[in-house]
């Protein structure tokens, strides 16, 4: 800093910032923006709002080590009603936000039904066990007991049966099912037990299959007929709560999701702690999906304009930028610091560093919404060698990839051969280190970066981009060398392992933390390391998947559907024991099958 004694102060500030990690600039900007006097909402609602998923374990602990404070108290101290709720809830981890959603539904005068049905069926079977045991952990009590004193009926029990429901069911009887259905709605059964199995048992696959089956069988559509009962009408359907939480869990997720958005905003009034609640922790992904699925369910339209026109001031900002592209919000908080009189050079710069990886997309947001070039803005707003900077920053060329989403900066591979080769050198490198050191060791930063590539290249071809589905899975382990046992049940079994985040999907943290349990796997570290070059490696062959898996749902099982079966508990200790086994069995044949291939 004291070199460039020539240079003006904002060019050295931008020059050190520019070396500065994203966590590093995240964490300066949310403590400045409430420390000292006052609290500058803008720019707090646009980090918050735009905290990547994948970096919140880091992000806090920097964050107490840099302000001596807790980042969920230092929001709660600085902010107000349902904006600082809003934020709390974001910079949360996921499944404490959950917790303490359905905590504050049940505590105090009356419990919101709505807001039980909401978080309970927009969560997947993995989940819901996530959430029950964050709950025990925050609240000392088990939450399906909280729920069964606060709810009755039929409602207590569908709830209940739906947060049981942590696995998929394994076999269906679709004959059986359409018929008990049309039963019920017919108001010849009233075998509620039943029923709420049929539907809380299924996976969402399942649940469109079931709708095919129902319509082809019976020739009517089985939303619309469920949606058609009025309350209080005779059979298990009267019950609005009820039928509501069996409408939400006979939609597609995404539908699901839509659906529950569009009845916080419509009606008299607008459900502040609802849209909260469905809003924060979304996926890039998720968002550009909520948004045009928003468009086309029935009285939804555009959701940026309905958010608009239902809320305001701080709040408002806050819910658009847990639902804008990232590039978008950032691109909104880049024109707030030069709006007004006077330029805030320190904000400026912190958000130019905090887009820079992603310049190009801002800059195509900020011309799209202002109608003028990001550079050509700053250079009517700076001067000299630090508005040369910023303007280079603002045209700075960027490689467009899917990783980009979860902060990923390394270079996308050319090739999967490229990608298979740099995995395999980062994973016997880190192998080996861990057999040197005799204790487990946590891959840095870099080395995940490293590995990174395979989780790159084998997720921009999945169907869930960035992420890896089942097919994308099949294909990384095969080209890396530990591949599931078959392409049917072991592979199912794998990517349920691979799944600790619940989501369905194996996200950037899913795959750094299997890779790190890996490393530290003797199975691993003293078997034979990976074919590390092209010619170890040879042609890499595309292992075809058959059609099995796909009627296969991940740790699915009969145990504890049936009547008379196993209580939950020993059939999930069952289970767990079984998937252990399993995954002893996998790791060992994976350890074989690498063997082979490197004396080949």
């Amino acid at each position: 800093e004291s070199s460039f004694s020539l240079f003006t102060n904002w060019w050295k500030h931008a020059m050190i910032a520019l070396l500065d990690m994203p966590v590093e600039l995240m964490v300066r900007g949310l403590y400045d923006a409430m420390n000292g006097f006052g609290t500058d909402e803008y720019t707090l609602s646009a980090i918050v709002g735009t905290l990547p998923e994948n970096m919140y374990g880091e992000i806090h602990a920097a964050y107490k080590q840099h302000s001596g404070k807790k980042l969920v108290d230092h929001i709660e101290s600085e902010t107000s009603f349902s904006y600082k709720k809003c934020l709390m809830y974001q910079a949360m981890d996921w499944a404490e936000s959950r917790a303490t959603a359905l905590n504050a539904a049940m505590v105090g005068m009356g419990t919101s039904e709505d807001q039980l049905i909401r978080v309970v069926i927009c969560s997947t079977f993995k989940e819901r066990q996530i959430i029950r045991d964050t709950y025990a952990r925050m609240f000392s009590r088990d939450l399906i007991e909280h729920i069964e004193s606060e709810t009755s009926k039929s409602f207590k029990n569908i709830l209940v049966a739906v947060l049981k429901s942590t696995r998929p069911r394994a076999s269906f009887d679709w004959d059986q099912d359409c018929d008990k259905l049309k039963k019920a709605l017919e108001g010849k059964s009233s075998d509620e037990k039943v029923l709420i199995q049929i539907v809380s048992s299924k996976t969402p696959q399942q649940i469109e299959e079931l709708k095919n089956k129902y319509e082809e069988k019976h020739g009517e559509i089985l939303l619309d007929r469920i949606e058609e009962y009025a309350d209080d009408q005779a059979g298990l359907f009267g019950s609005s709560n009820f039928r509501d939480t069996i409408v939400g869990l006979l939609r597609d997720p995404m539908e699901r999701l839509a659906y529950c958005v569009r009845d916080c905003i419509n009606g008299w009034g607008t459900d502040n702690t609802g849209l909260i609640t469905l809003l924060v922790h979304l996926s890039e992904r998720k968002r550009r999906d909520l948004v045009e699925k928003y468009r086309v369910i029935k009285d939804g339209g555009d959701l940026i304009e309905r958010i608009k026109g239902d809320t305001s001031g701080d709040f408002e900002r806050a819910l658009l930028a847990l639902v804008k592209p990232p590039p978008q919000v950032w691109a909104d908080a880049i024109e707030s610091c030069m709006a007004g009189l006077g330029t805030s050079d320190g904000l400026l710069i912190n958000w130019m560093c905090i887009s820079k990886e992603r310049m190009d997309e801002v800059r195509e947001a900020y011309l799209a919404t202002y109608d003028r070039e990001l550079w050509g803005r700053i250079k009517e707003d700076c001067s000299g060698d630090y508005a040369d900077t910023l303007m280079r920053l603002a045209n700075r060329r960027c490689d467009r990839f899917s990783g980009k989403e979860v902060m990923l900066s390394i270079p996308p591979p050319a090739s999967k051969i490229d990608a298979v080769l740099k995995f395999t050198k980062s994973f016997n490198k880190l192998m080996k280190l861990r057999k040197e050191k005799g204790e487990d060791i946590v891959p840095t930063e870099e080395e995940q970066q490293e590995m990174g590539s395979a989780f790159l290249y084998f997720g921009s071809t999945s169907s869930c981009a960035p992420n890896i589905d089942i097919p994308g899975l099949w294909a990384l382990t095969n080209a890396v060398g530990f591949p599931p046992g078959d392409d049917g049940p072991d592979l199912v079994a794998t990517f349920d392992e691979w799944d600790v985040s619940g989501t369905g999907e194996i996200t950037w943290n899913d795959f750094v933390r299997e890779m790190t349990t890996r490393i530290n796997d003797p199975t691993h570290f003293d078997g034979a390391p990976l074919p590390a070059t092209i010619d170890q490696i040879g042609e890499l062959p595309d292992v075809p998947l058959n059609d099995g898996w796909q009627t296969m749902a991940a740790g699915a099982t009969d145990d504890g559907w049936e009547t008379g079966a196993k209580s939950p508990r020993k059939s999930k200790a069952k289970a767990k024991r079984k998937s252990a086994k399993a995954k002893a069995k996998r790791k060992a044949k994976g350890s074989q099958q690498r063997m082979g291939t490197a004396k080949k």
